[in-house]
């Protein structure tokens, strides 16, 4: 299927953008220009939601998690823990505001929003480490802040898909996620650090499609500083021979990502395992369609499918 028309405008004015651009690039630069466009592109909720911030202190620092919840709610809510994207190097509360607080009003959730630390300052596997104290702090604090963590879902995108698909797999045993949703997850690291073969959609959408098979490569060295880290399968999880006995998962994919391929292999995986799986591609777009549900309206109705379906997985209604 072609690319969709709002989103090829998107790619072109980037690509002009970047043909513009002169000066060098800086990591502190590119997690700006990434904040800046993923707000720009984002689209806010029609309805009021507040924001919470606690400072979850650690062995190994602070973590930032950020909770968002509709303002009209009553009683004890749902609870999704979003894990974000961007590489494990970009990404911050700021830049996911406009979407966390979309999410929790489409879905009727606490979404709490984990502020991992990131690579390159801090590797694997730090950002497994706070995402397993997220989770950690959703059971125990969860209830004080309107949030019910036995009705409780995963939700991340690409890296942080990643680090949802790690989390319930160490949670198999306690069965404490109603489902997860992974959208356009990383599931091998070893073909952006030259330890295997590139799959057709790394080749097919290598360069132009946002999500940059080279982008992918930096942002695998900056997370991964030994090679023998991409083994490691809460990195490269097709590597896990214990799929079996998973929550249930929403699986959502873009037709023009580098990632497609490796997804869709994975969601085979989990489904040959015997876990409950509903696998979505979307047609026409791309990497992060979540982003950009404000300036392409295939991607905003991809938006609220997704968010439809995770409310009615944490309302045990099944996956949809």
């Amino acid at each position: 299927m072609a690319l969709d028309p709002d989103i090829r405008i998107m790619l072109d004015r980037l690509a002009q953008e970047q043909a513009a651009q002169h000066d060098e690039v800086t990591l502190a630069g590119s997690r700006l220009s990434y904040r800046d466009q993923y707000r720009e592109m984002s689209r806010a909720s029609e309805k009021p939601v507040t924001e919470e911030i606690i400072k979850l202190g650690t062995d190994r620092g602070d973590v930032s998690l950020h909770l968002y919840r509709p303002a009209d709610a009553d009683g004890p809510l749902p609870v999704i823990l979003y894990l974000h994207g961007g590489g494990f190097v970009l990404g911050d509360a700021e830049t996911y505001a406009l979407q966390s607080a979309r999410i929790a009003s489409e879905c009727g959730a606490l979404v709490v929003f984990a502020e991992y630390r990131l690579a390159p300052e801090h590797p694997f596997p730090a950002a497994v480490e706070d995402a397993l104290a997220a989770v950690d702090w959703v059971l125990a604090e969860a209830v004080r802040h309107g949030g019910d963590p036995a009705c409780f879902a995963l939700m991340g995108d690409s890296a942080g898909a990643n680090l949802s698909i790690a989390l319930m797999r160490h949670y198999r045993q306690q069965r404490l996620f109603r489902a997860v949703c992974l959208l356009y997850p990383l599931v091998d690291a070893r073909p952006y650090l030259g330890l295997a073969v590139p799959s057709g959609s790394d080749r097919e959408f290598a360069s132009g499609y946002y999500l940059e098979f080279a982008e992918t490569e930096y942002f695998a060295k900056a997370y991964l500083p030994e090679l023998a880290m991409a083994t490691d399968t809460r990195v490269s999880p097709v590597l896990a021979k214990d799929l079996g006995d998973l929550p249930p998962v929403l699986f959502y994919a873009a037709e023009n990502d580098v990632l497609r391929d490796q997804g869709r292999a994975f969601a085979e995986q989990l489904k040959t395992a015997g876990n409950d799986v509903r696998y979505r591609c979307f047609d026409g777009l791309i990497h992060n369609f979540m982003q950009h549900a404000g300036i392409s309206k295939a991607s905003d109705a991809a938006f609220l499918e997704v968010c439809a379906a995770v409310r009615l997985a944490l309302a045990g209604k099944g996956l949809r």
